[in-house]
């Protein structure tokens, strides 16, 4: 039988996998150990990955702490690459890549190639999530869903095993850097590998669902007049939250004395965030309540909440239309196992719900409020099995000392940013001799360690006007990129469900600015997807004033929708597949910012660049 010519090479391929070699439970600044020995034959890196399985929650305490665990959730577009905060591969002691802040470069490489298809893909692999609403988490269970009663003492979420709850969630986490993403096969038989990773500190990946400034969960009705109630009653105990436009009605339809001040009715089934399942309240959470009126107890730990009540939450029920507690109809009515109220006039309209570390009655934005486990961590590795032609092509090649292989890796150089200080020259130190891209990436240091700011791994604008490259005494580019005419929205109005597609929304960042960032970008081997992730501060939504009415779409949009990752780059080179050499050379970065600019910046540097990897019979080199 006539078969046509091919010059494909037929190989086989298989998988197995490697335990960590120093543990199977880890916490925070833990150390991950793995080794691909030389039995392992030829690797395909680039399909290989790490497997664990998640947990949110701290393996350490009580099983009645355990039972007030927040409702954490990884930040949403790293998923679990959030968790790594340094990589390093070595070969028999000799250092291969040392990649430092890789979470960080992850966040930045996945909001650049990030499309509708990558995160939903992602999301059901890698620990991502579409938002940090209650009902994208998928760290935790939901809520039994209940009906509605008209009866605020009956029905209802009584006990903790009725509410959401922390579940192991298995990842597979792709691995990015150079020797991870070489599409050429890794002989381990004269390269073996030790693969380390750093974990990250638990407030810089975890996120909570915040309303934004201070931990404000929910606004709240007003609560009732409780004069003349004895103590200890029921009437004293209550809190009904708020219908709030961005949470939709509670249980999806809005009734017409229920829309919104603002007039906009929400879509049925949309978000409902106040709908009992997907509600980020629980049976024995610690909560602090705050009003401007007659509260009972004043707590003196901190300024932020003193004058609160310090309470458990003992049911969460969701109140029916016919329910006869006026003006609550539809609304979510959470009893604690405390006098809320004092014995005199009703709270006023200002009463917050915040909710507390269940390990001391700290606000939960504090770091080391949270904590995470990982179980079970496991490198899974891509066995190519290629003919026996290949092999000796190979192993002749690596017996002359003429097998060589180029990386694409990258080096981290961070710079320190007073916050008074708005013209800065931010010296980059280099001795690398092929050089791609600079990436430059400035991060607020006064919110590094808060589990509300969904800013820690990514970029921030931060008031910036301008900025240029020196490299060796020369400009580049031959003028200052301005940065004061960018455009970012402030007060979305579409669709709620349009603004979680990054995407989609996004800064209008000036021309020059975009052009050099993709340029960088590109020069990265970055496959660009979109550029609307380059925002200031995620729409910087936090800021917009109210109390819960009307146009206020402040932390919780914020909090849902932050997946920006503002930065500043320099392609080097004359084209694609170039490079230049910095050896000896200096590197500046001249950054300004204007006056409101006040808050200290760390600047993140990645040196994109070469690196060519020497295999002989003596053993490894490193060239870069």
């Amino acid at each position: 039988m006539f078969k046509p010519k091919s010059d494909a090479v037929q190989i086989g391929q298989d998988s197995f996998k490697i335990p960590c070699r120093n543990g199977v439970s880890f916490n925070e600044n833990s150390i991950l150990r793995f080794d691909i020995p030389r039995n392992a034959g030829f690797i395909d890196m680039a399909n290989s990955y790490l497997q664990m399985e998640v947990e949110l929650t701290n393996a350490n305490n009580t099983a009645a702490d355990q039972a007030r665990q927040p409702m954490l959730q990884l930040d949403r577009i790293t998923g679990a690459s959030s968790l790594l905060s340094q990589m390093v591969i070595r070969s028999e002691g000799r250092v291969i890549e040392e990649l430092r802040n890789y979470n960080a470069y992850a966040h930045l490489h996945y909001n650049a190639t990030l499309t509708e298809g990558a995160m939903n893909r992602r999301s059901k692999l890698e620990g991502c999530a579409p938002s940090y609403m209650p009902q994208d988490n998928p760290y935790f269970t939901d809520n039994q869903v209940l009906t509605p009663t008209a009866d605020p003492t009956a029905g209802g979420l009584t006990v903790a095993a009725e509410c959401y709850k922390p579940v192991r969630r298995k990842v597979l986490v792709p691995l990015l850097g150079g020797m991870f993403s070489n599409p050429r096969s890794h002989p381990s038989m004269v390269m073996p590998l030790e693969v380390e990773f750093i974990l990250e500190q638990a407030a810089r990946c975890l996120r909570v669902a915040s309303k934004g400034d201070n931990q404000i969960f929910n606004r709240c009705e007003d609560i009732p007049d409780a004069s003349g109630v004895a103590a200890g009653a029921p009437e004293r105990r209550r809190v009904f939250l708020r219908e709030r436009s961005e949470f939709n009605a509670i249980g999806g339809a809005t009734a017409a004395a229920t829309v919104p001040a603002n007039g906009v009715e929400p879509v049925e089934g949309e978000n409902q965030l106040n709908k009992v399942n997907n509600c980020w309240w629980r049976v024995g959470q610690k909560i602090c309540v705050k009003g401007d009126g007659a509260m009972t107890g004043a707590p003196t730990y901190g300024a932020e909440i003193a004058g609160c009540v310090i309470a458990t939450i003992t049911s969460v029920r969701l109140m029916s239309e016919t329910t006869a507690i006026a003006g609550h109809r539809n609304c979510i009515c959470i009893t604690t196992d405390v006098d809320i109220m004092g014995g005199a006039a009703a709270v006023g309209s200002n009463v917050e719900v915040h909710q507390l570390n269940p390990l001391n009655n700290d606000l939960l934005s504090d770091s080391g409020s949270a904590l995470y486990t990982i179980h079970n961590p496991t490198l899974v590795c891509q066995k190519v099995i290629p003919p026996p032609a290949v092999v000796q092509q190979i192993s002749s090649a690596i017996a002359r000392g003429e097998y060589n292989v180029d990386i694409i890796s990258y080096t981290n150089v961070d710079n320190a940013i007073p916050a008074t200080q708005t013209t800065s020259t931010n010296i980059i130190s280099s001795e690398l001799s092929r050089v791609k891209s600079i990436l430059s990436v400035p991060t607020s240091q006064s919110n590094t360690d808060d589990l509300t700011n969904s800013n820690v791994l990514q970029g921030q604008y931060l008031n910036a006007t301008n900025y240029q490259y020196q490299i060796d005494n020369k400009l580049q580019p031959d003028r200052r990129v301005d940065l004061t005419k960018e455009q970012f929205p402030t007060v979305i109005t579409t669709p709620f469900d349009n603004t979680l597609k990054p995407y989609r929304w996004g800064s209008h960042t000036t021309g020059f600015h975009r052009y050099e960032t993709e340029k960088a970008l590109r020069s990265s081997n970055i496959n660009v997807k979109n550029l609307t992730f380059i925002t200031k501060n995620a729409y910087n939504l936090s800021a917009v004033a109210g109390g819960g009415t009307g146009t206020d779409r402040g932390g919780i949009l914020n909090s849902a929708i932050n997946a920006g990752d503002w930065l500043v780059g320099r392609s080097l080179g004359a084209g694609v597949g170039t490079s230049e050499n910095l050896v000896g050379k200096s590197v500046i970065l001249y950054l300004n910012y204007n006056a409101n600019s006040n808050m200290v910046k760390l600047l993140k540097n990645f040196l994109i660049h070469v690196r060519t990897i020497s295999v002989s019979m003596e053993g490894v080199s490193i060239y870069y």
